[in-house]
């Protein structure tokens, strides 16, 4: 098991989280330097600054005034700050929550007190709910757009509605051509199971569609081993879009009632239904692993849940054109 160098503050917090996100080992590419120290650093550009664990990464921006930084997270701990000064000694002015999950955010407690913490409104008002020491409640606070300006940098924080969850920002930096869209998509990978957590399907799969139309040629995604590309999202668009057809396809050609008949049992119909489920499941893996899973590594740890995720999303949140 791979040992993470974090903060006691956010060990605790991020410790259970970390686990699950590494089920899968991260990989380290060809040309990547590996986080030996517990973090690597990479310029994007004109100050723009990728940091990483080899599992979770975010990025920060060096201006002429001090430093913007985004996603403090736990499993970085102090490396972060560590990251940031090994690049400048000027001082945090921002921090911007890309949205209120702790293990992107659990580590803000460990930043100047005098920093502004940036956050959309639903953000906020969750943090405001959670009442969480870690995770300091936004002093800066906006709707749609905030253009975030601090001597020679900008970042755009637009906020699009409903996707990964409520809150989860859109971060570009128009300069240095990147774009920040955390659990959406996940660079190389099949998403982690249920579509990421995804609390709005249909909004994460239109969250890929706003995504292609920022001008961008890197990709934050805040999650994997490397940096994404706009043909990472054109490739978690056509899985995300398949899957919604096969699984559509495969509720049409097998109903409830059909099942029943077709595979008799003393289960009551309330159990059964859960058996129904998860046969379509297996006909959804059955279909989409052979193709995907040479596209998108971990597709034999995570398909299934993400099938069951496009599945229950088919029946309580898209409408009726959309599950054909």
């Amino acid at each position: 098991m791979r040992h993470w160098d974090i903060s006691a503050p956010a060990a605790i917090a991020a410790s259970a989280l970390v686990q699950v996100a590494c089920a899968t080992p991260p990989r380290i590419h060809a040309g990547q330097e590996a986080p030996a120290k517990g973090y690597a650093v990479k310029e994007l550009g004109d100050g723009l600054y990728w940091v990483t664990d080899g599992a979770y990464n975010t990025m920060f921006a060096v201006s002429t005034e001090g430093v913007i930084a985004v996603d403090p997270l736990p499993t970085l701990g102090k490396n972060y700050l560590n990251a940031i000064r090994e690049v400048t000694d000027k001082p945090i002015v921002y921090v911007v929550y890309s949205h209120e999950h702790a293990d992107h955010i659990g580590a803000a407690n460990l930043f100047p007190t005098t920093a502004k913490f940036v956050a959309q409104r639903e953000t906020a008002a969750m943090l405001e709910r959670r009442r969480d020491p870690r995770r300091p409640v936004p002093t800066i606070i906006f709707d749609g757009t905030y253009r975030l300006e601090l001597g020679d940098q900008m970042l755009v924080l637009d906020y699009h509605g409903v996707n990964h969850e409520a809150g989860n920002l859109f971060i570009h930096a128009p300069k240095q051509k990147v774009l920040m869209l955390v659990d959406v998509v996940y660079p190389g990978w099949m998403p982690y199971k249920n579509l990421g957590i995804g609390v709005d399907i249909p909004g994460y799969v239109e969250a890929h569609r706003i995504a292609l139309g920022y001008d961008f040629n890197t990709l934050v995604a805040g999650h994997v081993d490397r940096l994404g590309t706009r043909q990472d999202v054109e490739n978690s668009l056509a899985f995300v879009g398949e899957l919604r057809s096969v699984v559509g396809a495969s509720m049409a050609r097998r109903t409830f009632p059909d099942y029943l008949k077709s595979a008799p049992s003393i289960k009551t119909s309330w159990e059964r239904h859960n058996d129904y489920e998860l046969a379509l499941v297996d006909d959804c893996y059955a279909e989409m692993f052979p193709k995907w899973s040479p596209r998108l590594a971990g597709s034999e740890s995570y398909l299934k849940d993400n099938c069951w995720a496009m599945l229950e999303s088919l029946v309580v949140q898209f409408g009726p054109a959309e599950v054909k």
